[in-house]
Parts: C-alpha cells; sequence; structure tokens
C-alpha cells in the first residue's frame, strides 16, 4: 500500500513540477538551487525533466517514509560537518 501511495505521490510531483517550470517550480529552482547546479540556457530542456524527478523522488519519500528520511538527511549534514573540520584542519597543516 506504501508503495502505491509513494507512486501517486511522485507522479503528482513529477508531472507538476515538469508543467510549472516555466512559472512557480522552476523559477524556486533557479533561486534555492546552489550556483553548480543552477540550470542554464544550453541545459534548460534536460534540467525542466530532471529536477522534477528528483523533487518527486524526495517529496514522495519523505511523506511515505518521513523518519528514515529525516535520518539520512541528519547523518549526510554531520557528514559533511566532519568532511568540512577535516579539510580545514589538513589545509591549515599543509599551508602553514
Amino acid at each position: 500500500m506504501s508503495s502505491l501511495v509513494w507512486i501517486i505521490v511522485f507522479l503528482v510531483v513529477a508531472i507538476g513540477g515538469y508543467f510549472m517550470w516555466e512559472g512557480f517550480f522552476g523559477n524556486l529552482v533557479k533561486r534555492y538551487v546552489p550556483e553548480p547546479l543552477k540550470p542554464e540556457e544550453a541545459t534548460e530542456n534536460s534540467d525542466r525533466i530532471i529536477w522534477p524527478i528528483v523533487t518527486g523522488i524526495l517529496i514522495a519519500t519523505l511523506i511515505v517514509h518521513p523518519l528514515s528520511m529525516i535520518i539520512t538527511l541528519v547523518l549526510m549534514a554531520i557528514i559533511a560537518f566532519v568532511a568540512l573540520k577535516v579539510v580545514r584542519f589538513a589545509l591549515s597543516k599543509i599551508h602553514s
């Protein structure tokens, strides 16, 4: 049953994002996505397909399995924080 809910939510979000690319959804992606990942004029058609799919997967997983999604996001944040600290420490030792 949960897989059916996941598929329905994914399809609704992905199709909605695809058709709202020129409006609300595209503006959100262009405003909040980091600079290296932002859609450009040359890749706009492929980005119009990729971003709604990615957003659909994330939102469907968040709705169906919210606890596992939150735990995954927390673990990713901890790993990124530790990696940042290690890189800063290593760079301070190299440049000293």
